[in-house]
């Protein structure tokens, strides 16, 4: 007779299993569907297609930053071809690395298998689901996760192999920072916290030495063969106007404001936990060295999303990653693991979890609902309710829904707005094959340059996005201005987007206005849809 009980138990391994099938389906899900052309994409893809066809970062071209965040991408339009569908492989791939940091991060805390399970879960739904894009923001979070998984995992090794984690762990940390300068800079800070925590518990201070010697070794490798180059102006430090985006007043504000109100609850029961621990038995708790690391892994990433938030602010839920690891935290406190290896209590309380982060499922699931039941609502604002207390006067359309795919193999797995695809459609009959095309390209379609035929422009002034006082300044803004009153652009394309401030600056607006004759205006790849794409071209 059958053991049913065969399918109903779990054990250390299926929760194994479990976790790789949640990660997968995660992760792969993006790979397979279509998305809309999202805002910032054109930064991911320029900054690949250029490092894929040999353009050198700091040399043929600025950026406020380090390079970190195109070297994988640059190496999936290598291997598969500078299209959007290979930006989503990438990030695929960034997602997966993520969630296996993750997860050794967790088992070298001696986090219970089952628990794990739990913390995969909750760091897909509440952050790998909302990336389906490169984004500077979250690269720069799995180089961290990386190194923080090699450190960790590197007080369980002996020999060489214990000092080779540790000097990658380094190198991973470093390239953290030179992906982004604050959340780099914070990760370092963490490693150097962790690190030397670890080095008094082993009494090495070879840990220490070695976590640093990676990062140094890092940095030259790096970093020095730039300083020949325009790289300390490049990275927001030099010559005016840059000035520090850091301010005393934003830091407290959004440490008290409404938006960190999740956080600080986080982190009153977090240290309600620690102070119950150091009651309990003060000596005990100190002598357990992965309960301390756990402490201290739990708070630091708390605290970095709190302070993160102030500096790297696009978009909102960028440093999610918190959740799991406070929610990890305290349901260890609890002693719930016993419970997970029940199928009907992990299933329930997996439901609970989604239904906790449904807000990223509804977008979606709304769309499903409204395929099912396509009933188009009319607001009756003779009736006072949630939908009609404050009477909208706003004509600008905001929702993507006719958006469709184009005909170019830059733009697969992506959806445009219909007059961006007729304008790109003009610019390629018009423009596509002319020999040594020279395009100063100033919109968020930097995959033009493969479909027209031409090379990037190259040079110290040619940033990767052109946000005035970001990435772009008034060396940049005099060398282009001149360039055009020279006609030395065959094209210039740029974009206006009312409601944001000097993204493209304006003064390279009016010196195209004043020498070039406007050939043609289309939609910008944005939603609301009240950005445009100007084409100018020699009078």
């Amino acid at each position: 007779m059958m053991n049913w009980s065969f399918f109903f138990t779990l054990n250390q391994r299926r929760h194994t299993i479990l976790q790789v099938a949640i990660g997968l389906l995660f992760c792969l899900t993006p790979i397979f569907i279509n998305l809309p052309y999202k805002i910032n994409l054109y930064l991911a893809w320029e900054g690949a297609y250029r490092m894929s066809i040999g353009q050198m970062p700091f040399r043929d071209f600025g950026m406020p930053l380090g390079y970190g965040f195109w070297i994988i991408p640059s190496i999936f339009f290598k291997i598969f071809g500078p299209w959007m569908s290979s930006l989503i492989k990438a990030q695929a791939f960034i997602n997966a690395l993520s969630l296996v940091s993750f997860h050794y991060i967790l088992k070298a805390l001696k986090v219970d298998n089952s628990l794990r399970t739990i913390g995969i879960l909750i760091f897909c739904i509440s952050y790998i689901f909302i990336h389906f894009w490169p984004w500077y923001n979250h690269t720069v979070f799995m180089y961290e996760l990386i190194g923080m998984a090699l450190l960790l995992n590197s007080v369980t090794q002996k020999g060489y192999k214990r000092y080779l984690l540790l000097v990658l762990s380094g190198v991973m940390i470093f390239l953290s920072f030179f992906t982004k300068q604050d959340i780099g800079g914070l990760a370092f800070l963490f490693g150097l916290i962790i690190a030397t925590t670890s080095a008094i518990y082993e009494r090495d201070v070879r840990v220490v030495v070695f976590f640093l010697g990676g990062f140094i070794l890092a940095f030259a490798l790096f970093v020095l063969p730039l300083l020949q180059y325009d790289f300390s102006y490049w990275f927001n430090f030099g010559q005016p106007p840059h000035s520090s985006r850091i301010s005393l007043m934003d830091y407290l504000d959004d440490t008290f404001g409404v938006g960190s109100n999740l956080i600080r609850v986080y982190l009153l029961l977090i240290f309600v936990r620690i102070f119950m621990l150091l009651q309990s038995d003060l000596k005990a708790f100190i002598n357990d060295k992965h309960q301390v690391l756990l402490v201290l892994v739990t708070l630091g990433f708390v605290v970095q999303a709190l302070l993160a938030q102030v500096t790297s602010y696009i978009p909102a839920n960028a440093h999610y990653y918190y959740h799991s690891f406070a929610v990890v935290f305290l349901l260890s406190s609890v002693k719930i693991e016993k419970y997970l290896y029940q199928p009907v209590s992990l299933l329930v309380i997996c439901a609970l979890i989604v239904f906790t982060w449904s807000n990223d499922f509804w977008k979606y699931g709304r769309r499903i609902v409204n395929r099912l039941n396509p009933t188009k609502e009319v607001l009756d604002y003779s009736r006072v309710s949630k939908k009609t207390w404050i009477i909208k006067n706003d004509t600008l359309k905001r929702d993507r829904s006719d958006w469709v795919n184009p005909p170019y193999k830059t733009f697969d797995n992506v959806t445009l707005p219909k007059s961006t695809v007729e304008g790109i459609g003009r610019l390629v009959g018009t423009y596509k094959g002319k020999k040594d095309l020279k395009v100063l390209n100033m919109t968020e379609l930097p995959q033009l340059a493969h479909e027209l035929g031409y090379e990037p422009l190259k040079g110290a002034e040619q940033p990767l996005w052109y946000h005035q006082s970001v990435a772009f300044f008034d060396r940049e803004v005099s060398t282009i201005c001149d360039n055009i009153s020279k006609e030395h652009y065959d094209l210039v394309l740029f974009e206006i987007i009312p409601e944001l401030n000097r993204f493209y600056p304006p003064d390279v607006l009016s010196c195209a206005k004043e020498n070039y004759e406007l050939e043609d205006r289309f939609l910008a790849p944005r939603s609301p849809e009240n950005a445009f794409i100007e084409v100018y071209r020699k009078r």
